[in-house]
């Protein structure tokens, strides 16, 4: 851990505006005690959100940009949201409600702007970040990280390259390719990587697309009797029961019953359900056409089919807007030792990585605990604090597993 960094005289500069970037930022202020203004966000979208944002509405059909990402609320989410002033705003998701207050604290945020290097000094170990390199607006531009500074990077994305369609029609083809990796939130990791191997690997994440695609679809039911035929069938009421897996799909078919309403906005005559499949190429059961072809319409009338409800009357009261994500599961990926970087490489002074494609020993990737809780250790190290994140615990998501395999 570095020695305690007076946070009076720190610039915290975050890359990447996701799940873990903002967690960091609230523990910068909160915990650590930095200057809300003294906190920057810079990210290459016009938003915030990464892989947690959400979109649509009743009428046009929600739409759970989560990937195959369930959402357990463990001690460090718990301990972030103690952070939060009223995380149940009404009309306003967490993650809406998390940035509107850290912009009301002061909090930096800038969008549109692509950082495309991290300049470093000494050549050799131990290294200090003394530069970030970023675009904006179609200049270069620099800016000086002075030692005391720190810079907190979120590698990856598990939304690179994700296809919506719609209720009639399917989603048009991954648009993934090396030049667009090369030119997206992959770019700055695959330049790390060309200074070290202790910054990890992101090619064996990013190039394995025949074992990382999956296709996710959010199901918005108006005035439907979907849920009364789920709770006959499997005894659950909404939001009480793990992933239900459809045994004889070919598409390999999860579906995610949550606790309504799961959007802010959501009427209560209106029912999101979501799932994911972790085999789109196939041919469907029913539909006889791979999943990856399909309208949302022909998706919801492959689950239907499967699980025995009547066709005609849901499908006229629903909306499935499918997603393709070509690499929704890279997280889980194997790997070798080096794949995945530590928190805090070794021997840099003011680095600290962050998301889901960092080692954190103990705990699975693939869940929001495991972004919020890379982010607490990173302000901890970086910032000397006396106090870090919770034990790692046993994995929710791997006990949902264990009963599934």
């Amino acid at each position: 851990m570095a020695p305690r960094r007076d946070p009076k005289n720190v610039q915290a500069w975050l890359i990447g505006s996701g799940v873990a970037s903002l967690a960091a930022a609230v523990h910068l202020v909160k915990q650590a005690k930095v200057p809300a203004d003294q906190v920057h966000i810079l990210d290459v979208h016009h938003a915030s959100g990464g892989a947690m944002e959400v979109s649509g509405n009743s009428k046009d059909g929600y739409i759970y940009h989560t990937g195959a990402q369930p959402y357990f609320q463990e001690e460090c989410v718990t301990n972030l949201l103690t952070m939060v002033p009223d995380p149940g705003h009404p009309g306003k998701t967490l993650w809406e409600v998390i940035k509107e207050h850290e912009r009301e604290q002061g909090v930096d945020f800038r969008f549109n702007v692509m950082v495309t290097d991290l300049k470093s000094y000494p050549s050799s170990d131990p290294t200090t970040i003394s530069e970030i390199v970023l675009q904006e607006n179609g200049h270069e531009l620099l800016i000086t990280v002075d030692p005391i500074d720190i810079v907190i990077v979120t590698l990856g994305s598990v939304a690179s390259g994700m296809q919506t369609g719609s209720n009639l029609k399917s989603p048009p083809p991954p648009s993934l390719s090396p030049d667009s990796l090369e030119h997206g939130e992959w770019s700055l990791w695959q330049k790390l990587e060309k200074q070290s191997r202790k910054f990890g690997n992101p090619s064996n994440f990013s190039s394995r697309l025949s074992e990382s695609l999956v296709e996710t679809f959010t199901i918005t039911l108006r005035d439907s009797d979907f849920m009364k035929y789920y709770t006959k069938l499997t005894g659950d009421k909404p939001g009480t029961g793990a992933l239900l897996t459809v045994m004889e799909s070919p598409w390999g078919l999860n579906i995610s019953v949550p606790h309504q309403p799961v959007f802010a906005t959501q009427p209560k005559n209106v029912h999101v359900i979501w799932g994911y499949a972790l085999h789109p190429e196939r041919k469907g059961k029913y539909v006889e056409k791979s999943m990856v072809s399909c309208s949302g319409k022909e998706i919801f009338c492959e689950i239907l089919s499967h699980l025995g409800f009547p066709t005609d009357p849901l499908l006229s009261s629903s909306i499935t807007i499918p997603c393709i994500m070509p690499l929704g599961t890279s997280m889980l990926l194997s790997r070798s030792h080096h794949d995945r970087p530590s928190v805090i490489p070794h021997e840099t002074t003011n680095l600290g990585l962050i998301g889901q494609y960092v080692e954190i020993h103990g705990d699975a990737a693939c869940s929001l605990e495991y972004s919020v809780r890379g982010a607490q250790m990173a302000v901890f190290n970086l910032m000397g604090l006396s106090h870090g994140p919770p034990k790692v615990g046993k994995n929710k998501f791997l006990e949902v597993l264990e009963e599934l395999l």
